[in-house]
């Protein structure tokens, strides 16, 4: 006996699931835009926001090093100067 199975036609599509999954990543960063646009009282753009994550990311790298290499310490120090003026140069 020979078994024959029909399967419809999937409505999820590649480009539907990937906008799916972007949107989904998205969505808290599309949130802290959202506050810091509060907290800074004027309207900020997503690379405003990834800037001010990078900044933040770099301050604490920087000022809670863990028992480290001065050498890493010097590389975190100039990241978070390197943060700090890309900031400053995107909100100028």
């Amino acid at each position: 006996m020979e078994k024959n199975l029909t399967l419809p036609a999937s409505r999820f599509t590649v480009a539907s699931i990937a906008n799916h999954v972007m949107n989904l990543v998205q969505a808290p960063v599309e949130a802290l835009r959202q506050y810091y646009a509060h907290v800074l009282e004027r309207d900020i753009n997503l690379r405003q926001t990834w800037l001010l994550i990078n900044a933040q990311t770099a301050f604490f790298f920087t000022a809670f090093p863990v028992e480290c290499p001065l050498l890493v310490r010097l590389l975190c120090c100039t990241w978070l100067v390197h943060a700090l003026l890309l900031c400053k140069k995107a909100f100028a």
